[in-house]
């Protein structure tokens, strides 16, 4: 277990391995990574003091439009059905979350699966917009 380095440097790794460029904005608490892929931005956590604890993830400013309450009935939905990521409605500022969180020994076990698991939240963001969009929200 890596506690004094930049225990997301594989994560860097595994950005360029995609073919995308990150940013860096740490700080004394966290470490954080900001890329774009497929016209979309993503970031990166990892916690000083819990180098094991790795979240990859995506906000999305949600519409006016849309009632919190479906949002959170289709985030809920999503929860159930979807693999590796966790949907949640920030309601104070109204965006949605998508996240995949995961405990590894060292962040390098993540670098091979780096690809799946955006697709994951590519999918999962998809998803989740198609069925507002539709109205499938299950009300």
């Amino acid at each position: 277990m890596q506690t004094d380095g930049d225990h997301l440097a594989p994560i860097e790794a595994a950005i360029e391995d995609e073919g995308l460029i990150f940013s860096r904005d740490d700080d004394d608490d966290a470490l954080r990574i900001t890329f774009k892929s497929e016209g979309d931005r993503y970031f990166v956590v990892g916690y000083r003091d819990d180098p094991n604890f790795v979240m990859i993830g995506s906000g999305w400013a949600l519409p006016q439009e849309i009632e919190l309450q479906r949002a959170s009935h289709a985030a809920n939905s999503l929860n159930v059905r979807k693999k590796f990521v966790k949907s949640a409605i920030w309601e104070e500022e109204r965006d949605a979350l998508f996240t995949v969180e995961l405990c590894v020994t060292d962040a390098e076990e993540i670098r091979p699966h780096f690809g799946r698991l955006l697709d994951a939240l590519r999918d999962t963001a998809v998803e989740f917009f198609s069925e507002l969009r539709e109205g499938g929200s299950g009300e």
